[in-house]
């Protein structure tokens, strides 16, 4: 790559310091823009991610004061009255870094690679000549460059400034965003939490088309998180699931340290992130696992596989042509399962409460069930094939013919959607990208309809 390629990165979202990092190496001039001041980038929480994601990368993995080992979960049915152990992986297979931390470990990276950062500049205009990107606006003037990163976020502004005919999706819907309250407050002394348990997910919490959850973190805070799909939660529901989750965890006191409301994108990847001269990547390519919501390895991925290429195919002119195939390498190795679990997501918080009270009683899917699906044969405990193990389930599933119904919906629609992003264009063609686009993107809408309307009616 030629040192006078100039780059924008818009934001600090991981998956934009990973490709600002890796094309920094290679030799192009990247500049990083981002609105917040140094040192209060990202949140300071923490998110659960694959230790493996920075050797997958090319990237060296961060010092143990950046990250923990992964606690161990809890997932409690609406009714809470049943409950699954997620199985436990040997050490630092899974970790947990601090979201602020991680990305001032990025950011050192990026400036040992070369990348200059710009802090406290909100960078919300494009500018776009013949239907080309070639840089942004500051302070009314022309900043030229020869490609604009776009890791601002789900919400970008800067997606809506690009030609229709790119087929950019402007904005999410409603439907693709979950809206989470995340605070932390004090533990009650004197009283403990769940035995060898750390957190506690309860499904579709209190009814609602979500989760909530409360964690014991290593600064012994007790870490909160209500969420809904569709809408914010109003305070009034935030109070009442509040002392819900405290009659469950008797250890959540009511003494808030802090708390944050954030939006957050649930939905698979966007259908086309590539215009000439621009790319999104992570969130704003909505780069996120469509269950949780958390993006920092989907984005992580999909920087790295953008960067490796670039620089692999010595792109130069940084045309939606030649930057396509990038896409087409992301959705074969990620795409096709978001899209899946995209589905799945969107059905599993409509059904009825009782076939998830049902699912999680112990006596449809069991912790061994977990542990054989999740465990890797080379990595931890996972234990040996029971005769019948999942022929046990299929029974159950027959004698429950509402909960079969739902079930196989839900799994025949998931594979559509993944046959539909199989089917991504492999050559760059607007007549191809435009169809292909629509298709995907009605799947994923037509799948919400039909889930809402069939579990509209609420259960008695």
């Amino acid at each position: 790559m030629q040192n006078t390629t100039k780059i924008a990165v818009i934001g600090m979202g991981q998956g934009g310091m990973v490709a600002a990092i890796k094309l920094a190496q290679a030799g192009a001039k990247v500049t990083i823009f981002e609105r917040n001041l140094e040192g209060k980038v990202g949140y300071t929480w923490r998110d659960d991610i694959t230790a493996s994601i920075f050797d997958d990368c090319g990237l060296p993995r961060p010092n143990q004061d950046v990250y923990i080992q992964k606690t161990n979960w809890l997932f409690v049915s609406p009714d809470e009255k049943g409950a699954l152990r997620v199985p436990p992986f040997r050490p630092f297979v899974e970790i947990s870094p601090n979201r602020r931390k991680l990305t001032e470990y990025f950011a050192d990276l990026a400036i040992k690679a070369g990348a200059t950062i710009n802090y406290g500049v909100n960078v919300e205009k494009l500018v776009v000549v013949d239907d080309r990107v070639i840089g942004i606006e500051l302070d009314g003037n022309l900043e030229r460059f020869d490609l604009v990163i776009d890791v601002s976020g789900m919400y970008s502004k800067l997606r809506g400034q690009l030609p229709a005919k790119f087929c950019v999706q402007t904005e999410p819907s409603e439907q693709d965003t979950m809206y989470a309250y995340r605070a932390f407050f004090e533990k009650n002394e004197g009283e403990t939490f769940f035995p060898d348990v750390d957190n506690t997910m309860v499904l579709r919490h209190m009814d609602a088309d979500g989760i909530g959850w409360a964690n014991l973190n290593d600064e012994g805070e007790i870490d909160v998180l209500l969420c809904n799909i569709a809408r914010p939660l109003t305070d009034e529901e935030i109070e009442v699931r509040l002392q819900d989750l405290r009659t469950m965890n008797p250890i959540l006191s009511d003494r808030k340290i802090s708390e944050r409301r954030v939006p957050l994108s649930v939905r698979a990847g966007i259908a086309t992130p590539v215009a000439d001269g621009y790319v999104a990547i992570g969130d704003s390519a909505f780069m996120t696992i469509p269950v949780m919501g958390s993006g920092i390895e989907a984005g992580m991925h999909g920087g790295a596989i953008f960067a490796d290429y670039v620089i692999a195919n010595d792109v130069q002119n940084f045309t939606a042509s030649n930057m396509w195939q990038f896409y087409v390498k992301y959705f074969e190795k990620y795409g096709r399962g978001f899209a899946f679990l995209d589905i799945v997501r969107r059905h599993a918080l409509r059904f009825k409460a009782k076939y998830i009270n049902y699912a999680l009683s112990g006596k449809f899917v069991t912790d061994d069930t977990l542990k054989f699906i999740m465990l890797d044969k080379e990595d931890y405990r996972r234990p040996k094939y029971k005769f019948g193990m999942f022929s046990q389930i299929l029974c159950k599933l027959m004698l429950h013919p509402s909960l079969n119904h739902a079930v196989l919906n839900m799994a025949f629609e998931g594979l559509h959607a993944m046959n539909v992003a199989k089917r991504i264009p492999k050559k760059y063609s607007f007549d191809k990208i435009a169809k292909w686009s629509k298709r995907y993107d009605k799947i994923i809408s037509n799948c919400e309809r039909k889930a809402a309307k069939r579990n509209k009616t609420k259960e008695k």
